[in-house]
């Protein structure tokens, strides 16, 4: 490790301070306008004149170009003087394309106000690619791009650090992450409408209709994540091992997958859940609302869930009829909290389980207060001995506000039927 003496540390942070100072001083507006009232009449034109701290602003038109943002273009804001819904960038579905190719650019670098269309990258980000980029991407409106192999449709990110804010994601398709997609470094992703995405594609594994995850450190919040789809797993959000996750105060809403997850499918994924609401998601085989995968396998195990305070709501599946499936080995998930009314046949089912386990399903409200109802909505180790893993209910609220709560069940009457449901209630 690097030490100072004193004067030096006093040196460096002279410097530094010098060298913010003289590019504050220094940054200018270059203005492009396609009809000539500006500097340039391309928008490639301003980022190549560009340098830290600079701000290229972009007249109202439709700009026929697809940009690329590198190490020159480091520090510079990219910014529309109306918005997006007069300033429009169209790559024309130009092969192996994106609409803006960011790469080697440092957290000062920002996106704001275009529309972004047209997009066809043979890779990975369809509308915006970031590679090794540290980029905000703000008040976008990015549609109708295409990542043929690899993902984000609409924003593919590769070892990067994106923000995506206030942004409005629509039809786009990728292989992984139809309308976003994270492979690597860090992803903040909040306040944004992504809606009609679809992950497909002939050479990926088609997860994440909406967003798909797999990336350092992530955070998801205050997303309006409505019909997307997945032709495998996690219509509405993929979360794919990585590090920590946190999907925060979302709508998931409408979102399908032909696998399982309609909704969000964790895949070895450490991740809290929080606060959502998890609505009308549609699964064919598997977990309607969400699919929990564990990895028994990896030393020290890998995974740990938590879903708190969510409502999941009409969410359906083919196959298994779970609202939540959980399936394998590992750390157990935990669910604490959340409103479960009107959801297919089970709201949680448990399958695969290696070891016996007690998943934590206490302080939920169930839609009933009544434990035979409620043992009834929950397929585990009582209904199949092979499952191994039981949840506990205990403590369940007795209304939708979780105002009131039990903690035990008396013991029946003697003359009172004894039904399996029953049966299971008494011994959790």
């Amino acid at each position: 490790m690097r030490t100072y003496r004193c004067s030096s540390v006093q040196t460096v942070l002279a410097a530094a301070l010098l060298v913010a100072t003289t590019a504050a001083a220094s940054a200018h507006t270059i203005h492009v306008d396609q009809t000539g009232g500006g500097d340039y009449l391309t928008i490639q034109g301003g980022i190549d004149a560009a340098a830290y701290g600079d701000t290229v602003l972009v007249a109202p038109g439709t700009y026929y170009e697809h940009l690329y943002m590198g190490p020159t273009a480091d520090g510079v804001t990219l910014l529309s003087e109306a918005g997006p819904e007069s300033t429009i960038i169209d790559n024309e579905g130009a092969s192996y394309y994106s609409v803006i190719h960011c790469e080697n650019v440092g957290p000062n670098t920002r996106i704001e106000g275009f529309t972004i269309t047209g997009g066809y990258s043979h890779y990975w980000g369809g509308g915006i690619r970031a590679d090794n980029a540290d980029v905000r991407i703000v008040s976008c409106t990015i549609s109708g791009c295409l990542a043929l192999r690899m993902e984000g449709g609409g924003i593919g990110s590769s070892d990067s650090s994106i923000e995506v804010s206030g942004c409005r994601i629509e039809s786009n398709r990728g292989g992984d992450g139809g309308g976003i997609g994270v492979w690597g470094g860090e992803a903040i992703i909040k306040e944004n409408t992504i809606i009609g995405n679809e992950a497909v594609s002939f050479v990926s594994n088609q997860t994440g209709g909406g967003i798909y995850v797999s990336c350092d450190h992530a955070e998801i919040t205050d997303n309006l994540i409505e019909g997307n789809s997945a032709v495998f797993s996690g219509g509405g959000i993929q979360i794919w091992g990585g590090g920590s996750v946190t999907i925060l105060d979302n709508r998931i809403i409408g979102n399908t997958a032909s696998y399982d997850g309609g909704g969000i499918a964790l895949y070895l994924a450490t991740c809290l859940v929080s606060g959502n609401v998890i609505a009308g998601n549609q699964a064919d085989m598997w977990g309607g609302g969400a699919v929990d995968v564990r990895n028994p396998g990896s030393s020290p195990p890998r995974a740990s869930a938590q879903f708190v305070n969510n409502v999941f709501f009409g969410n359906t599946s083919d196959g298994d009829k779970s609202a939540i499936r959980i399936h394998q080995g590992g750390p157990t998930p935990i669910f604490h909290n959340n409103f479960f009314a009107d959801n297919t046949t089970y709201e949680v089912l448990v399958s695969s389980t290696p070891s016996a386990d007690t998943i934590d399903f206490t302080g939920n409200w169930w839609g009933t207060d009544d434990p035979d109802e409620i043992a009834l909505k929950i397929r585990d180790c009582n209904d199949d001995p092979a499952l191994l893993w039981c949840i506990d209910f205990s403590d369940w609220c007795t209304d939708p506000s979780c105002d009131g709560q039990v903690t035990s069940v008396e013991d029946p009457p003697e003359a009172a039927p004894i039904s399996w449901g029953r049966i299971k209630s008494l011994y959790r």
